[in-house]
């Protein structure tokens, strides 16, 4: 095959160079892919092992960049300045941290006897952290999360390296989704490798299950993406003959396990999700291929994605056990926020205060989540830190629909990533390290593809040369094909 780029040919040395890992890249690949690897094993969400672990590869991930300043073949221009101003989420939540432990709202009194506490008026314009021994280690923990996911939109420079990484990935949760099925099929009464939470909600390593619904959308969209991916080579035959019957068994095996999960919202978008995932692929195969099994396969996606549509509709409105508490965590996590907008009362403060506002029918319980994300964490930070990687998070889409488009992968895996936003507004599947890091992995990971997919390798990370437009210049300038008779 031939392989060119915008009409030029790329000579079997450029390749080489383009495709061949560097130092900075191969440390990359190792750290996500064995950090990976044990959050989905190791998936109690405060696991000691699992955040040492993180913080250990955190601490690396300046030096990896530093390694790639050095070993890079091509120009970088502007490294660190981009590095501190993607990783300015990261630095602004630890600072908010450590100011907030200047000041505890929480103080104890004796009673008879009894040991209480009590909430101490503090500014709603000052930080607070509730103190506490483990909540250093968690907040250290998500922000080298952070830092190893944004290396990857950093460091690789052509899409060599995620058509290398994404497999190994599918493997996994592949195997992960095998393993909960055979779990179902054996009736175990807790998840491998953990306690659980003493409930049947759980799926392979996942004590909850509706983590395990979040992860398996993010790596479902990977799937799909790459099953769509091998219909565009240049030298791609028939689908069957290609891996993507491969990718797309996987992301069969991870969408149906929606239907094996306790769960209700997070099994829904699960469902929904991979419901529109087949649909795109229904759709691909009749309008962008020549596949001489193009009718059937699109045939066979359409109705898998119908009956998975109505599958869900019918599980959706079937008498759930729905908690009656979850109406009343989220009021009480709405309630804190009112006291403290702006900042917050810390993070991991929930448990700590939701026994102050909590509903009479919630004595003497304590629960360590508000059933929301996205309300526990304006809870929790305010409207500084929760909008902290939003912000960081919409500049970098405004900048990919306003540079770059069209690019079918990206937007594949990016639909995965709004799924589980989504979810977050109604259950908490950033509680879960492994999916808080696949989220950013896949986030970052379609963000870097559709760059290194519309530029060429040696300019991805370069200013333009140019200052001022072609339409501009006071002095001509000739941008045509040079020819012997323009002499």
């Amino acid at each position: 095959m031939i392989e060119t780029i915008q009409g030029r040919r790329i000579h079997p040395r450029e390749r080489l160079l383009r495709d061949t890992f560097t130092p900075a890249e191969s440390l990359t690949f190792w750290a996500v892919l064995i950090t990976a690897s044990l959050a989905s094993v190791i998936a109690t969400p405060r696991s000691f092992w699992l955040l040492g672990f993180f913080l250990i590869v955190g601490v690396l991930t300046p030096a990896m960049v530093k390694v790639h300043e050095h070993t890079h073949p091509f120009i970088i221009d502007a490294l660190w300045k981009r590095y501190w101003q993607l990783s300015a989420p990261a630095w602004l939540f630890c600072l908010q941290f450590i100011v907030g432990l200047l000041h505890n709202p929480l103080s104890s009194f004796e009673f008879n006897g009894q040991l209480y506490q009590q909430i101490e008026s503090t500014s709603a314009w000052q930080p607070t952290s509730v103190k506490d021994t483990n909540t250093w280690l968690s907040v250290l923990t998500y922000v080298s999360i952070y830092l190893l996911a944004l290396n990857l939109y950093i460091i690789p420079k052509s899409r060599a390296f995620f058509e290398r990484i994404f497999p190994p990935f599918c493997l996994i949760a592949v195997i992960l989704a095998v393993f909960g099925y055979l779990q179902k099929a054996l009736n175990l009464d807790s998840p491998i490798f953990t306690r659980g939470t003493g409930q049947a909600d759980f799926f392979a390593f996942f004590p909850y299950d509706g983590h395990w619904a979040a992860f398996a959308t993010l790596w479902a969209a990977v799937c799909v993406a790459m099953a769509l991916l091998t219909t565009r080579y240049d030298d791609s035959g028939d689908f069957i003959d290609s891996s993507g019957p491969w990718y797309l068994t996987g992301a069969t095996l991870l969408g149906l396990s929606g239907f094996a999960i306790n769960a209700v919202w997070p099994s829904t978008v699960l469902l929904l999700s991979f419901s529109v995932l087949l649909l795109i692929v229904a759709i691909n195969f009749l309008t962008r291929t020549i596949d001489r099994h193009r009718n059937r396969i699109a045939l066979f996606c359409g109705l898998g994605s119908t009956v998975i549509f109505a599958g869900t509709v019918v599980r959706l409105y079937q008498n759930y056990p729905i908690a009656s508490e979850y109406g009343s965590l989220r009021l009480a996590a709405l309630k804190i926020f009112s006291e403290k907008p702006f900042f917050g009362w810390g993070f991991d403060s929930f448990a700590q205060l939701a026994p102050f506002y909590n509903a009479d029918i919630l004595l003497n319980e304590r629960h360590e989540r508000a059933v929301s994300d996205v309300l526990q964490y304006l809870a929790e930070l305010g409207i500084f830190g929760a909008l902290l990687l939003p912000i960081a998070a919409c500049y970098l889409l405004i900048k990919y629909q306003h540079q770059i488009r069209n690019v079918l992968l990206s937007q594949h895996m990016l639909i995965g990533c709004g799924a589980v936003i989504l979810l977050a507004f109604c259950d908490s599947p950033l509680m879960s390290p492994a999916v808080f890091l696949s989220l950013l992995v896949v986030f970052f990971s379609a963000l870097r593809w559709a760059k290194l997919s519309r530029t060429e390798t040696d300019l991805v990370d370069a200013r333009p040369q140019l200052v001022v437009p072609q339409w501009q210049r006071k002095v001509p300038f000739f941008a045509g094909e040079y020819k012997d008779i323009s002499k």
